[in-house]
Parts: C-alpha cells; sequence; structure tokens
C-alpha cells in the first residue's frame, strides 16, 4: 500500500474518478468551486506532479467519465475506481481521500444529502468510519 503520491497512475486516475463523481454524478452537477476544489487537493495529494499534468489526467478522466453510456455504467466505474483506491493506498492516504471527498462536497456551499451519500459509501468501502458531523 503506498500514499497516492507513490500510487501507479491508475490508482490515481480512480481518485480524480472519485473526486469528480462526488461532485457530479450525485447532483449532476459541477460547480467551478467544486472543480477548483478537485484541482487543488489532486495538486496537494501529488506535490510533486507538474500542474500542467495533473490537470491533464483530471481532463483525460472527465472525459471518458462523461462519455460512458448510462448512470449504471458509470455507477459500475465509480465502485471499481473505490474499490482499486482501497487496494491501492494505505489507510492513511485513504483518509486523506475521503476528506477530500468531504471538502469537495462543501465546495459549492451546500452538502446534498447525495454527496453526503457518496463520502459515507466510499468511507465504507475503505473500511474507514465517519463521524455524523464528518461528512
Amino acid at each position: 500500500m503506498s500514499n497516492l503520491a507513490d500510487a501507479e497512475l491508475a490508482t490515481f486516475e480512480a481518485v480524480l474518478l472519485l473526486y469528480l463523481a462526488c461532485a457530479k454524478l450525485t447532483d449532476g452537477d459541477l460547480d467551478p468551486r467544486e472543480a477548483e476544489t478537485i484541482v487543488t487537493r489532486a495538486r496537494a495529494q501529488v506535490p510533486e506532479l507538474a500542474p500542467s499534468y495533473a490537470d491533464k489526467v483530471l481532463a483525460t478522466v472527465a472525459v471518458e467519465f462523461a462519455q460512458l453510456p448510462d448512470i449504471d455504467t458509470r455507477l459500475r466505474r465509480v465502485v471499481l475506481a473505490a474499490e482499486r483506491v482501497a487496494e491501492g493506498l494505505s489507510d492513511e492516504a485513504q483518509r486523506a481521500v475521503i476528506e477530500d471527498l468531504i471538502e469537495i462536497a462543501d465546495a459549492d456551499g451546500e452538502t446534498s444529502s447525495a454527496e453526503r451519500d457518496f463520502v459515507l459509501a466510499a468511507a465504507k468501502t475503505f473500511g474507514i468510519e465517519i463521524e455524523a458531523g464528518e461528512s
């Protein structure tokens, strides 16, 4: 298990997919504040990564996710991403991803019940317990 900076590209992409899904899949909208938080958190997780490269990977993940044909396919992709993160990152790194998801969900000033449920489901997949006020 590793931290995100040491993880392979597929795990980094899986984390970005979770970030995007938390922001967009839950309420159908990617608020500019959520998008900025995703970029900020991704760069903070892997500070030695060139910002332009992080942005390119994020854009690629976003396009691929948007091209999936339906909600069921998107949900399956999100579950696979969560499982990859659970297998590929240390407990500490998984906790950091959950903290990022909480920040992304809160970025637009409103945390919907769907966003809260998404964070709780990710935490459950990672085996992390979240206090009611955390999400």
